[in-house]
């Protein structure tokens, strides 16, 4: 299946039936595979933690990490808990439940329902703490993305990877699979994409960098809703190998695209993934490489004077993930409140 986004772009996949869904679309016709990234991450670890001597795995997650974590401790016989915020939609813990974990409501951001997770594995001496984005073994897990995509294509450079953050997590898996890619780091650039309000790595770029908090998080994409991106993609974004772009989009674009995304394929993403998907709808990625964007949309763009000049040469990737707190009547609820 595919569709033209505006200037040509045309979008091609397959579907296999998978957990934790994630998918890779390519500009120019080039045909994808799928990525099961999330459980051979989490697998991994949960099982170092019951060679180590663990009984019990512990995640603070209402997204796929919490759902990956779930079943990766179903399959591999640990006992799981699994806090997540009253803003987990009832679906996605009953979901949870049906992998054996228990499931805890806590606190209203995932900043607090992390706090209960930390708290329960310092009490408990056989619990271990699985963290849904700041861990080496996860960003090595997601950068296996890019070693799919390096395998598709062949011998072409993609000019541009296109993802959403919420921790950083997947963005550190891609550039570590980047820099792993004769050649790509240096033509081959990053764009992340968040929603106001839950804009923790674009504060961070604003101020070179540094690691900054926000307050509070006011976007309804609750996927994304880390008020403080981890250190290693500060790292990654000072080291600009390869150069990272931040954007922001707004609540109404990223639900705008899901329900555009629906009815080009018949297939239903969150919101998380329509922030990624919003940024060729709105004709964001087109301004992008062809540079026509305002100074304002790049003056953060440059890192230790690093010049950004965008390879327009390659296919364009966008990595399509998450989507596992969406259902149909949520999203036409979304698309009544914002008119779209």
């Amino acid at each position: 299946m595919s569709m033209q986004v505006q200037e040509q772009f045309e979008v091609v996949y397959i579907n296999e039936e998978q957990t934790a869904a994630t998918f890779k679309f390519y500009r120019e016709d080039h045909t994808l595979a799928n990525v099961l990234r999330y459980p051979f991450s989490f697998s991994n670890r949960i099982f170092k933690a019951r060679e180590q001597g663990f009984t019990e795995v512990v995640c603070s997650s209402g997204g796929n990490a919490g759902l990956a974590t779930a079943y990766s401790a179903m399959q591999l016989g640990m006992n799981c808990h699994i806090v997540v915020t009253r803003r987990t939609p009832s679906d996605v813990c009953e979901c949870i439940r049906s992998y054996g974990a228990t499931v805890e409501i806590f606190g209203d951001v995932w900043e607090e329902a992390n706090s209960q997770a930390i708290k329960r594995t310092t009490i408990s001496k056989t619990s271990y703490l699985v963290h849904p984005f700041d861990h080496p073994v996860l960003w090595e897990g997601h950068s296996k993305i890019i070693d799919e995509i390096a395998e598709d294509l062949g011998s072409v450079v993609p000019s541009m990877i296109v993802t959403c953050c919420g921790g950083g997590g997947l963005v550190c898996g891609l550039v570590k699979g980047v820099r792993r890619q004769a050649n790509w780091q240096d033509r081959t650039k990053i764009l992340v994409l968040e929603t106001v309000g839950t804009d923790s790595f674009n504060v961070a770029v604003k101020a070179g960098g540094e690691p900054v908090r926000l307050d509070k998080i006011t976007s309804i994409v609750t996927c994304l809703s880390a008020n403080e991106v981890c250190p290693q993609i500060l790292d990654d974004f000072k080291a600009s190998k390869p150069p990272i772009l931040s954007r922001l989009v707004s609540d109404q674009d990223a639900v705008q695209a899901c329900v555009k995304f629906l009815d080009d394929h018949r297939f239903l993403v969150g919101t998380a993934c329509g922030a990624t998907l919003s940024s060729l709808y709105i004709g964001m990625l087109q301004r992008i490489l062809n540079h026509d964007e305002q100074e304002h949309e790049t003056i953060f763009d440059k890192a230790n004077n690093l010049d950004y000049s965008h390879n327009t040469d390659g296919p364009v990737v966008v990595i399509i993930c998450g989507g596992s707190e969406i259902q149909l009547d949520s999203l036409l609820e979304l698309r009544k409140q914002f008119n779209c």
